[in-house]
């Protein structure tokens, strides 16, 4: 058996194919381009936020809020992505660092903590960040991260260095 008859690993899927099924059949309106997520920017779209289906429901420098359905993002078991929740985390904070940022300046992730407390295997999640430091070079957020009820999943912080944009 040469190398080529081998299937690759899901791991490393081969160039040009979807190991996995689609999440959203194509055509529909949730996977096509022109739909915009609710609350997010032009620049946001085609990012990890649109694969996980984040929404920005409140946006400011003092508070951010994003929610995340939670079908789409589990693990095997059923539940909730560490990554996942991990991934909303440094959303909420990257979102509210922006907002804060300095004139010319783009927030860029340097150094991220979560701590996972709850399985949650339905509904959705909401991140909540706050900021804890705003300065000229650098931010810290925390965020907390509650399930439909009310109830904690994971707490987070993320600290940002800003960089020029460009």
């Amino acid at each position: 058996m040469s190398p080529a008859d081998v299937e690759a690993p899901v791991a490393f899927p081969v160039h040009g194919t979807r190991p996995f099924p689609a999440t959203r059949p194509a055509g529909s309106a949730v996977s096509a381009p022109s739909a915009l997520r609710a609350g997010l920017e032009a620049w946001e779209q085609g990012t990890l936020m649109t694969t996980l289906a984040m929404e920005v429901v409140e946006r400011g420098p003092e508070r951010v809020v994003v929610r995340m359905p939670v079908l789409g993002a589990t693990q095997v078991a059923g539940v909730l992505h560490g990554g996942a929740s991990a991934a909303l985390v440094e959303t909420a904070a990257s979102v509210a660092a922006r907002q804060a940022a300095p004139q010319g300046m783009v927030p860029a992730g340097a150094e991220l903590h979560v701590s996972h407390l709850r399985p949650v295997r339905s509904g959705h999640v909401t991140a909540v960040a706050v900021p804890v430091h705003l300065g000229r070079r650098t931010a810290v957020h925390e965020v907390t991260v509650n399930d439909d009820e009310g109830r904690a999943v994971a707490r987070g912080t993320l600290r940002c260095l800003y960089i020029e944009a460009g």
